[in-house]
């Protein structure tokens, strides 16, 4: 079995080492489901907006080339162009 773009070195179930800590991040600050705000998460991660947009959309059911991704996260963009992230319930049942 060939590895995913969101796990080169792990199964193909578990996300990657950067991917793990966004997602726990993600995880922790969405207890109500309400959703995040990428710059607070880029801050407590130490990471730019973009680099969250880019991993978040990987864990988001988005087709990238032929693969879908595996549904953990749902990236909202709002009218002001304010990001937020959720942890959907496929990401709660990883933990």
């Amino acid at each position: 079995m060939s590895p995913t773009p969101l796990s080169p070195e792990g199964p193909d179930d578990e996300p990657a080492p950067i991917e793990a800590r966004a997602l726990q991040e993600l995880l922790v600050l969405d207890e109500d489901g309400s959703g995040v705000s990428l710059t607070r998460l880029a801050k407590r991660l130490e990471v730019r907006v973009s680099v969250l947009i880019r991993l978040y959309t990987q864990m988001s059911d988005a087709r990238i080339g032929d693969a879908v991704g595996p549904g953990w996260v749902r990236l909202q963009v709002d009218e002001a162009g304010q990001w937020r992230a959720f942890a959907t319930d496929a990401a709660r049942r990883l933990t």
